[in-house]
């Protein structure tokens, strides 16, 4: 599960659940949450929160940076609508990648959306697509595609 930090949690966890569409499933006021969007999982942390039990603080962490998470999803053609519906709806389509969904050279479906800290999130999904011909080239697509 990928964890984010961010200056202000109790901000971001309205930005996450209101603007981007996810669904809080727990949390603990003013240290982190556990959201859901789809099969998209995120922590949210304070970036202030004092280390629990078997954190230590980290000295590198001086103040707070966006950051990039690239996250392996499942499904994401719906995820992609999903976020782009809610985007569309609060008036900040300008928080998705202005590529869209794409499908990679290498086979992977990919788009990203930014939350309201700057944290840019890449979804990728490594899952084989599920037509016989590429829409992207016109050829023969999947595992049997060229073999004798």
């Amino acid at each position: 599960m990928t964890a984010i930090r961010t200056p202000d949690l109790q901000r971001a966890l309205a930005d996450y659940t209101g603007t981007l569409g996810f669904r809080c499933l727990q949390q603990v006021p003013g240290v982190w949450a556990w959201l859901t969007q789809g099969s998209l999982h995120l922590q949210l942390w304070a970036f202030g929160a004092t280390p629990g039990r078997w954190e230590r603080a980290d000295p590198e962490v001086g103040r707070f940076q966006p950051e990039h998470h690239s996250v392996a999803v499942m499904r994401i053609h719906a995820l992609h609508a999903s976020v782009s519906r809610a985007l569309r709806a609060s008036g900040r389509s300008d928080r998705l990648d202005g590529e869209g969904l794409q499908l990679m050279p290498w086979g992977a479906w990919e788009f990203a959306f930014r939350d309201g800290d700057g944290h840019v999130i890449h979804c990728v999904d490594w899952g084989l697509v599920p037509v016989s011909v590429s829409a992207r080239t016109g050829r023969a697509a999947g595992p049997s595609a060229g073999c004798a």
